[in-house]
């Protein structure tokens, strides 16, 4: 049997998934410190957990007034009237993000859905959906549409379509306005219905799903050369016709003031410390990995496999 769960956690971090289910390795990317201080002001990663929190509460239905004052309680923000601008500028963001989450994907309230699948080569596909909202499986998050998210939810979309094909599931990611959007609030990625009919449904999920566990089986014997930024980088490029290499390289290498996957606890403990990407595409493809003839390097196959699925069928909107 594969735990739908454990598939989720490999395709949204393949490293990170080999070096916990595999070898029970849990390395923590980050380490929580007693603070001896108010904050005055908060950085980008505690707004995000602001905006995170608040976003879940009103989800959940609570009013946003509510989720505010909960998180004054906290103790995590400026003390006094400091924190007001901030809950304010935060609870913008937070309300059209629900805003566009209710317009799309419904108001119906989320529920979970049990997954019992017979894969072709005799296992089950056992686990839990959450965050189904009437036929639409629903991510809403205070980041932008991150690659994780994107997987997560179209590896969600095809085990409920391949257990349920009489149903028409889709998948919707909704989260901050990408970088570069002109004039949006945020940024929808939809995956519509894999097929108009259900034999054609269930079919296109169990394939997709076919090769996911075949890269799941491979990524649990060995740390994988891939990287879930860097790789969707790579794929998207790809497709495009453009710089595949170039474009990875931005989301796998480290700036003097943004640490990326090239720093990442897992990626330094497998490769020894951090390395350039150059290194990741010198590997060429292994005889039993030639499914991109014109790839070079594992690197860039594996990425394909990952993402070409998902990227033939993904809708990307900035409203």
């Amino acid at each position: 049997m594969i735990e739908l769960d454990k598939l989720m956690r490999f395709v949204e971090h393949p490293v990170r998934a080999f070096l916990r289910d595999r070898l029970g390795i849990n390395v923590s990317e980050f380490f929580d410190e007693v603070q001896d201080e108010l904050p005055v002001e908060l950085d980008a990663l505690a707004k995000w957990g602001v905006g995170q929190r608040l976003l879940d509460g009103v989800l959940a239905g609570a009013e946003l007034d509510a989720c505010k004052q909960a998180e004054i309680a906290r103790g995590t923000l400026p003390p006094g009237h400091l924190a007001l601008p901030v809950l304010d500028e935060i609870g913008a963001v937070v309300a059209q993000l629900v805003a566009a989450a209710n317009a799309l994907g419904g108001e119906e309230p989320p529920r979970s859905l049990d997954v019992n699948l017979a894969l072709p080569d005799g296992r089950t596909l056992a686990g839990t959906v959450t965050g189904v909202c009437g036929d639409t499986i629903r991510a809403v998050s205070y980041s932008k549409a991150r690659p994780h998210d994107r997987l997560g939810a179209w590896v969600k979309l095809l085990a409920l379509t391949a257990a349920r094909p009489e149903r028409r599931f889709e998948s919707l990611v909704v989260g901050r306005a990408r970088s570069g959007a002109y004039r949006a609030d945020v940024t929808v990625a939809r995956v519509p219905a894999l097929g108009e009919h259900p034999p054609a449904r269930h079919a296109a999920a169990l394939e997709q799903l076919t090769t996911l566990v075949d890269l799941y089986d491979r990524g649990m014997r060995e740390p994988l050369p891939l990287a879930r930024e860097a790789s969707a980088a790579y794929a998207e490029a790809t497709v495009r016709g453009q710089d595949g290499a170039a474009a990875a390289d931005k989301g796998w290498t480290s700036t003097f003031d943004y640490p990326k996957e090239d720093r990442q606890p897992e990626h330094l403990l497998v490769y020894g410390g951090a390395i350039p990407l150059s290194d990741l595409l010198a590997t060429a493809p292994r005889a039993d990995e030639n499914w991109y003839p014109h790839e070079a390097s594992r690197f860039g196959g594996y990425a394909r496999r990952l993402w070409d699925g998902l990227l033939a069928r993904e809708e990307i909107a900035d409203r």
